[in-house]
């Protein structure tokens, strides 16, 4: 009898272990996708910026800001004028092989689409929410970028802190803020506690990089660490990057950018093995 206790207790721990490993599986996968969906977004920002301002600087000159969106043909970035009532002042379009050597501009002005009008209006209300609450802060030589994301009927903006030093990466100072369906801002969060800037490796190869997320912050690695492995990779010289917490680990596989979430004891057990 107490032999089959014994192998029932087993079997349930294993059960247990499995069934947790599948959540953390999921958790894993929904953070990637949403990553991946940021990065591309930045992506066709980044580049549709450079595009509009190479090509047609003096009309870039009455854009009042830009957003980017993605639907089953393409990666679309619009830039907007100005004024009260903006319109359209320029499409930059790619496919979704994100080859910045083929893509589509358009600088016809013209009127919002419906779907746009929701970006528009989602990244508006973000971005007058940001003047007006502590909980967002400004570090020097740095700005904010705005990605706002509509999809299956959610509606979320994301804040993410632009580059600037050529040898490092910055992480956090990160923010996002959840819309109803009728637009009402219903959720402010800071993604990160402050600003995490990481060396690169340059001249000096760091295959590694690191770093915690502590208190209110997410036990697991961000959707915006994610983008921003994405978008830096060919400028580092990392192999893996991990972000601890006080119960996981996750690691992201700079190679196949794949991701692994682990508990701190599966995480001890697997250094000690090696």
């Amino acid at each position: 009898m107490k032999k089959l206790f014994t192998w029932i207790t087993l079997f349930i721990l294993a059960q247990n272990a499995i069934a947790q490993k599948n959540v953390l599986r999921q958790i894993a996968d929904s953070i990637k996708a949403e990553g991946e969906m940021l990065y591309r977004s930045e992506w066709a920002s980044g580049h549709s910026t450079q595009i509009f301002a190479s090509s047609f600087g003096g009309k870039k000159l009455l854009s009042g800001g830009y957003f980017s969106y993605e639907t089953k043909k393409e990666m679309t970035t619009i830039f907007f004028s100005k004024n009260e009532s903006p319109v359209v002042l320029a499409t930059v379009k790619f496919d979704h092989g994100l080859d910045s050597s083929k893509y589509s501009i358009d600088t016809t002005t013209r009127e919002f689409t419906e779907n746009e009008k929701d970006f528009y209006t989602i990244r508006s209300k973000a971005a007058r929410a940001v003047l007006n609450d502590t909980l967002f802060k400004f570090y020097q030589h740095t700005s904010l970028n705005l990605v706002p994301i509509v999809k299956n009927g959610a509606k979320r903006v994301y804040f993410i802190t632009a580059q600037t030093a050529p040898d490092e990466v910055l992480l956090g100072n990160d923010y996002l803020i959840i819309f109803d369906k009728d637009d009402n801002i219903i959720k402010k969060t800071k993604l990160h506690n402050n600003l995490i800037p990481l060396a690169t490796g340059g001249t000096d190869p760091i295959n590694a990089s690191s770093h915690q997320h502590l208190g209110e912050t997410s036990p697991f690695i961000t959707a915006t660490d994610i983008c921003a492995f994405k978008l830096w990779k060919a400028k580092t010289t990392w192999v893996i990057s991990f972000v601890a917490s006080a119960g996981y680990v996750s690691a992201w596989y700079f190679d196949d950018e794949s991701l692994e979430i682990f508990t701190q004891d599966e995480w001890q057990k697997k250094m000690k093995n090696k």
